[in-house]
């Protein structure tokens, strides 16, 4: 059904790739048209997602991951999954990055050249034995009943190097909303980051959207300052669709400051009753 040599479409490859505010890129024409075709075709029913979460809720996020996955039951994606979780993979999608890891993370780049990584499938292997774990999933934004964006400016997990999203979106869906926004810090400004690695919008500029189309990829390195999130959706019948790819190591790659919210907040309550 697949032949994994020819699922990407490199040669086609239309790439806009930027370091500032921190590495990120555009990438249309990511698979082939024949293995494209395969992917909308066999792409999961939403009977699938609803086993994960509950899908008829506005605009929420379901991802169905690699390990959750039969070779069996679901053979398709299985097999189109284990191509993303390869070590061969791993080194070739960090050569896209290659100049911007060498000048963030000079040690990892030094291991990338020598290739001395230990590389597994996460949730099916374990950091004991493994320097690196690699993750795929497919996934949908359940349709949308209100306006409002499945995830607001975050940062993503401190141990994550790369992640990847292509989109998978459907011919009938005229929709313009839910596109990957690049957000970057206000000038002078210091920021607090929230729960679940939150940014307000008010810090932040609107450095590029990169607009939720048909077999692009939005892809970025994570560091300290890949502050990024999805424009809120419009109402809408259909499921934003895509899959995604990352890599998450054994260590984190950047500490953060979090914000002591329940500090403040005591805080708050304490005065609040001295006045009263």
């Amino acid at each position: 059904m697949l032949s994994s040599i020819n699922y990407l479409d490199k040669e086609n490859w239309v790439i806009d790739k930027n370091s500032i505010p921190y590495p990120f890129a555009k990438i249309d024409n990511f698979l082939t048209s024949e293995v494209y075709q395969l992917v909308k075709e066999n792409f999961p029913k939403l009977d699938r997602f609803n086993k994960i979460k509950d899908t008829s809720k506005s605009n929420v996020a379901v991802v169905i991951s690699f390990s959750d996955f039969d070779k069996d039951q679901d053979t398709f994606w299985y097999e189109f999954g284990k191509y993303f979780v390869r070590k061969e993979f791993f080194y070739d999608f960090c050569n896209l990055y290659i100049d911007d890891i060498e000048r963030i993370y000079p040690h990892i780049y030094k291991k990338l050249k020598n290739q001395d990584y230990k590389i597994g499938i996460y949730n099916k292997d374990s950091f004991e034995k493994c320097d690196v774990l690699l993750d795929f999933g497919v996934g949908i934004n359940t349709t949308v009943k209100e306006k409002s964006s499945v995830r607001k400016a975050h940062l993503d997990n401190t141990r994550s190097l790369y992640t990847a999203l292509c989109y998978l979106k459907d011919d009938d869906d005229s929709t313009n909303s839910g596109h990957f926004m690049v957000y970057g810090q206000k000038p002078n400004r210091k920021i607090i980051m929230g729960e679940r690695r939150s940014f307000k919008l008010c810090d932040l500029i609107e450095y590029k959207s990169i607009d939720y189309n048909s077999n692009r990829v939005a892809t970025f390195i994570n560091t300290d300052k890949s502050i990024h999130g999805v424009t809120p959706r419009e109402i809408t019948d259909k499921e934003r669709k895509f899959f995604t790819f990352t890599a998450i190591f054994n260590e984190d790659l950047y500490t953060i400051e979090k914000f002591p919210r329940n500090k403040f907040l005591m805080k708050i309550k304490t005065m609040y009753k001295k006045i009263l």
